[in-house]
């Protein structure tokens, strides 16, 4: 009993903890709004970690994730007036990566290692994903993903990585929830396919 009790209050604490965070991104969200910098700077840092994150896993090399990052943050502080929802923001700033991000995988199709992106902490996949996807090393994964079409890839990193709803995910690219189904479906077949075929090449070389 004494462990169920423990573990109730540990997931009140994370749940207030979530709570008191997400109305301190709506205050500093306001705040900026109204031309603060500094609230600005504060939701920068907040969010720049995962928003660099994505920005990778979307683009696939480190030059080109710094600059969706930079568009990112100059279009999110040149647009603030627009935002009309303050308690929304992440939807909106992540509707803003992902067209910054299409934008410059467009232009460029350059790829680096994970780990320069990552430096020495290795990325943490979702438990949610399938168990063929977990069997495999992440360099695997990550090199898999960045042979989807842009489109796909972008829908993995949202569903998987960020754990979003495939409604949220209709949201940000602003598309019919279907739309997601079928291309995180799509996805998930063509992933399989490109892990299995990575494994069977293994399998080979060793012998």
């Amino acid at each position: 009993m004494e462990q169920v009790h423990t573990g109730q209050v540990h997931k009140e604490q994370i749940c207030t903890a979530q709570t008191h965070m997400e109305q301190s991104v709506t205050y500093l969200v306001r705040r900026m709004t109204e031309g603060d910098s500094q609230a600005f700077d504060q939701l920068m840092g907040y969010y720049y970690p995962k928003v660099l994150r994505m920005a990778y896993l979307i683009s696939g090399n480190h030059a080109d994730s710094e600059d969706i990052v930079q568009e990112t943050f100059v279009s999110c502080w040149m647009n603030r007036k627009k935002i009309k929802e303050p308690e929304r923001f992440s939807s909106w700033l992540y509707r803003t990566l992902t067209r910054e991000a299409w934008r410059i995988c467009r232009k460029s199709r350059r790829e680096q290692p994970v780990e320069e992106v990552y430096g020495e902490e290795e990325p943490q996949v979702s438990s949610v994903l399938d168990e063929v996807l977990a069997h495999h090393r992440d360099d695997e994964l990550y090199r898999a993903i960045r042979n989807l079409p842009v489109k796909q890839r972008t829908v993995v990193v949202f569903y998987y990585f960020n754990q979003m709803s495939t409604k949220e995910i209709a949201g940000i690219m602003g598309c019919m929830e279907g739309t997601v189904k079928s291309r995180l479906y799509t996805a998930r077949t063509n992933l399989k396919r490109e892990l299995t075929s990575q494994q069977d090449a293994g399998k080979e070389a060793a012998f």
